[in-house]
């Protein structure tokens, strides 16, 4: 019975056990369930409404899987990319399949070939073309204008102007001018033929009789295709008041090329954009720098602005980012601020905050051809302070020009022209090379710089003169880098000449101090022209200038001839290296003593004057250390005496010299000197076998072996020479006889301005005189072995 009850008591508590575990796991179960319930609610609360803008979480990621691609907008951005051209691949598209393809004329080929390598030398001129070309369709539209101002338009298009811009991303160049611009049809015949000129045409429309608005319009052919020189693709967008489209023009050079109607439309308001998608080896032209360099040379003149797309920097104050603070000082401090209730409250010292210099690159559009064509004003109406500014602008020299002729040839050609002579002689213009004078004086069509090569304009003693000529109806070649041979250039170089030689004469009457001035640095020049040019020698020898043995200023020729003796029929001069050398030659003795006035000539150019000219009016030039000189300066029967009394001297000297003496004969020239030496008549003169000598790869005058002779002049009135004459009648082997004579013949040499054949042996003759005079031996110089002077001979070899 007891063990009955304790295995129902067992029995109880596992139930209520298995009871307790049942209601457990089913209340957690609720809570699991509960717990999911609530989870599920809040993220339906916090999962945004439909139409949200902003992006949902996806929780169902049984969903399929959607692989990577590109962006479906990527083909519709590329379409909408702009090509060089400023063309997106899109519009490039359509105005391809909307493109006229046109053939250029016969030959088109060939003659593109020849336009492209071979008309023009240096291709640096595309610039100058196409900027030419701009200029001559803005004055197309202004001689419109003048009957129709409405053509001009209003606002930025009223401007007429020409843009430059270089975009080096894209490698493209743009040109642009506001002129007449081209309708399609235009631009097919203008630029569809290589031959045809717009200009040309326009002139044979307009104009039947010259008229001066017509004139200013250029005439430049075939300039356009010089684009190809740099380009491998050309694209002319242009617009036409006659046309109410505006039209894009493309070619490669290929033989053909395409218009259409531009897909952006009137974008241009008026006028005509080159644009240039330069080759590889041509990027230097999209350099700002290297632009306005070619602006400035080619058309710096042109009549209308021109514009370079160019940046420059410019310095801003901006505040430091952690600046300083600054306490201002008392002396600086402001006063209390009262407030409106009436109480002064005094502010703590005012803080400074300290600024910096910040240097910014600015980009904007800026004026190349600032320069003014003065030239083209009427010369009353210009002031010197202007031609001076022009001066310094056009030559980049700190100096005003000495001086200035301002003209307008008119006649067989019209040009005009204005030329500066600088103060101070060019370091350059004593080059021999040609090069080294270019752009002296330049050569300009319509304001457009052609050449400056000075030769094809003024002849080369005009080397010096710096100025512009500018011609209207001066042919050119189709390229127009040289200047074809015509009448009319024979004709503007004459005009030249003959006006630059007007202005030294007009220098040389008003203001002589100022022409003594210019001669100093321009007078070897000047003799040049007297040698070279026949047809102006007497204008220019009347402009030389010589130093005298009666004055210490230099005197012309004209100055001389006034001051001749009556006797006198000859132009006396002598040659030398210096001032001071001639004035102390011994030919001057006479001349001098009787009040004959002698032109120095120090110059080396100046012997060859007067041996080419000869003469100056109708007095002959002699040079007095020639021989065969006659002067009229004492008594004949006197003379004749003299030659009698020293014939047997002067057979002797003769005899002793004749290796180096042709002639020994008394002289009329000296007073004070025992001997001097003369070249012969048609020999060379000291002077000139010095200049000989000291040219470069030059000869001694001993060409082929012939040696000139020279004549030895004595003097009868010398005691040497009375004393040389008594000995030789006493004694004709007295040995001092012949050692005189040749220490004379060696002093004369001297004193005539040649050079001691052997100055050892003519120092050993002094040597012995002075021991003479001193009475001491001088000892015989020392004899050397044959080896010795095998030995020198071989080093010197």
């Amino acid at each position: 019975r007891h063990k009955s009850t304790a295995e129902s008591s067992g029995e109880c508590n596992k139930t209520m056990r298995r009871s307790t575990l049942f209601w457990g796991l089913l209340l957690g179960s609720a809570l699991i369930i509960a717990a999911v319930y609530v989870r599920g609610a809040s993220a339906a609360d916090a999962a945004p409404a439909e139409g949200d803008e902003e992006a949902t979480l996806r929780y169902d990621m049984k969903e399929d899987k959607v692989p990577l691609k590109t962006d479906d907008n990527v083909e519709q951005r590329e379409e909408r990319a702009m090509s060089h051209d400023g063309y997106s691949v899109e519009e490039r598209n359509m105005m391809l399949a909307q493109a006229e393809k046109f053939s250029f004329q016969a030959e088109v080929t060939k003659l593109m070939d020849i336009l492209i390598n071979s008309l023009y030398s240096n291709r640096e001129v595309f610039l100058r073309e196409l900027i030419s070309n701009g200029s001559d369709a803005l004055d197309k539209l202004r001689f419109l204008a003048l009957t129709r101002p409405d053509l001009l338009g209003e606002g930025e298009l009223s401007k007429l102007d020409i843009r430059v811009k270089a975009n080096p991303e894209a490698g493209t160049l743009e040109i642009t001018d506001k002129g007449v611009g081209m309708t399609k049809d235009e631009l097919i015949k203008n630029l569809g033929t290589i031959a045809q000129s717009g200009t040309t045409e326009f002139l044979n429309n307009f104009v039947k009789g010259e008229t001066d608005s017509a004139m200013l319009i250029g005439k430049f052919g075939v300039g356009f295709y010089s684009a190809f020189l740099v380009a491998d693709v050309v694209t002319v967008t242009t617009k036409s008041n006659d046309d109410a489209d505006q039209w894009v023009w493309k070619s490669t050079a290929s033989g053909s090329f395409t218009i259409t109607k531009d897909p952006h439309g009137n974008t241009i308001g008026r006028g005509t954009k080159i644009t240039l998608l330069l080759k590889d080896d041509a990027r230097e032209y999209l350099e700002p720098a290297e632009l306005k360099t070619l602006l400035k040379k080619f058309s710096e003149y042109i009549n209308f602005p021109i514009y370079l797309w160019a940046s420059h920097t410019e310095e801003r104050a901006v505040p430091e980012e952690e600046a300083e603070e600054v306490v201002l000082d008392d002396t600086e401090k402001e006063e209390p601020v009262v407030s409106d209730e009436g109480e002064g409250e005094e502010e703590g010292p005012e803080v400074e905050k300290a600024l910096r210099t910040e240097t910014e690159t600015v980009w904007d559009w800026e004026l190349t051809n600032e320069a003014k064509p003065l030239w083209l004003r009427p010369a009353k109406e210009i002031q010197p302070e202007e031609y001076n500014t022009f001066y310094h602008s056009m030559t980049k020299d700190m100096e005003d020009p000495l001086m200035y002729t301002h003209f307008t040839a008119e006649g067989e050609t019209e040009f005009k022209a204005l030329l500066f002579v600088p103060k101070t002689a060019p370091s350059d213009v004593w080059s021999a090379d040609p090069k080294a004078v270019v752009n002296f004086i330049k050569l300009y069509v319509h304001r457009v710089f052609i050449t400056g090569d000075f030769l094809d304009i003024v002849p080369s003693y005009l080397r010096f003169i710096r100025g512009i000529v500018d011609s209207d109806d001066l042919p050119l070649n189709v390229a127009r880098e040289q200047i074809q041979k015509s009448k009319i250039l024979d004709a503007i170089k004459k005009k030249l000449v003959r006006k630059s030689i007007a202005m030294f004469q007009e220098l040389f009457k008003e203001d002589s101090a100022k022409y003594k001035e210019f001669f100093v640095q321009y007078g070897t020049f000047i003799k040049m022209g007297a040698i070279e040019d026949n047809k102006n020698r007497e204008r220019l020898l009347k402009l030389l200038l010589f130093h005298s043995s009666k004055s210490g200023e230099l005197v012309s020729l004209e100055q001389y001839v006034e001051r001749m003796k009556g006797d006198q029929e000859e132009i006396y001069l002598i040659a030398g290296p210096s001032m001071e050398s001639v004035s102390k030659s011994p030919l001057l003795e006479r001349l001098v003593k009787n009040d004959y006035e002698v032109l120095y000539l120090v110059d080396p150019i100046d012997e060859y004057l007067v041996s080419s000219v000869n003469k100056f009016d109708k007095y002959k030039f002699t040079n007095i250390a020639k021989d065969g000189v006659k002067l009229n300066l004492g008594d004949e029967e006197k003379e004749k005496e003299q030659r009698e009394e020293l014939l047997e001297l002067s057979a002797y000297l003769q005899g002793l010299l004749s290796a180096n003496v042709e002639k020994v004969v008394p002289s009329a020239k000296l007073t004070s000197s025992p001997a001097v030496l003369v070249s012969s008549s048609y020999g060379y003169t000291a002077n000139m076998e010095r200049l000989m000598k000291a040219q470069a790869f030059s000869q001694t005058p001993n060409l082929h072996g012939w040696k000139p002779k020279k004549v030895m002049e004595i003097n009868p009135e010398h005691p040497i020479i009375k004393e040389m004459k008594r000995r030789l009648a006493a004694d004709k082997e007295d040995p001092s006889l012949k050692s005189t004579a040749m220490l004379l013949y060696r002093t004369a040499l001297l004193s005539g301005g040649y050079t001691v054949e052997d100055p050892a042996e003519f120092a050993s003759m002094l040597n012995n005189i002075l021991a003479q005079n001193l009475n001491v031996e001088v000892p015989a110089p020392e004899e050397r072995l044959p080896e010795e002077t095998a030995k020198e001979e071989k080093n010197e070899l």
